[in-house]
């Protein structure tokens, strides 16, 4: 009778043992990914427009910014034209978006003046910024810089701007702002 007891005791202890041991296995070796789904690095911590002394150029939409590098080669010209197919591509929630320049103090003035076109301009100091040259970053109405999305491989650009067009439309999807 006692054994039975015991065995008892033992296969309740591990009935509520061994999924907790399981998860804590799968958790801490990396077994598990996680349902993270956005395709851009979201900016942490948080930066705004205030944070950095910066006035907000549009600040009743959503804007998609691109960085101005120093010189524009074929693969910056690309991501440009990238950046202005994938706002095409959101349709109707183009309407709450606007596409943006923005530069630094050694940014391509030639190539800016050719490719502007009446969009909005800001100059920024990158060192402050979290960004990079050339990357494409989201920026809420609110003047929160969201995510960013690094200039990578020209191999890898196209899927890049899927992503960056997947993310926008469920951000705008759930966002009341803008």
């Amino acid at each position: 009778m006692q054994k039975q007891g015991r065995a008892k005791l033992l296969a309740l202890i591990l009935i509520f043992a061994v999924p907790v041991i399981a998860a804590h296995l799968i958790l801490h070796q990396g077994w598990y990914q996680s349902g993270v789904t956005n395709k851009g690095v979201l900016i942490e911590p948080r930066f705004t427009f205030e944070s950095a002394n910066l006035v907000n150029p549009v600040s009743e939409r959503w804007q998609l910014v691109f960085i101005v590098p120093d010189k524009c080669d074929d693969a910056c010209n690309q991501r440009w034209h990238l950046l202005n197919q994938s706002y095409i591509a959101l349709g109707a929630y183009s309407e709450r978006v606007v596409v943006s320049l923005y530069t630094t103090p050694t940014s391509d003035q030639t190539w800016l003046a050719q490719n502007r076109q009446g969009r909005p301009t800001l100059l920024i100091d990158q060192k402050s910024a979290p960004v990079h040259a050339q990357d494409y970053v989201l920026i809420d109405p609110l003047g929160q810089w969201v995510m960013r999305y690094s200039n990578i491989g020209a191999d890898q650009q196209v899927s890049q701007n899927k992503g960056l067009i997947s993310d926008v439309r469920k951000i705008l999807k759930l966002s009341r702002v803008g």
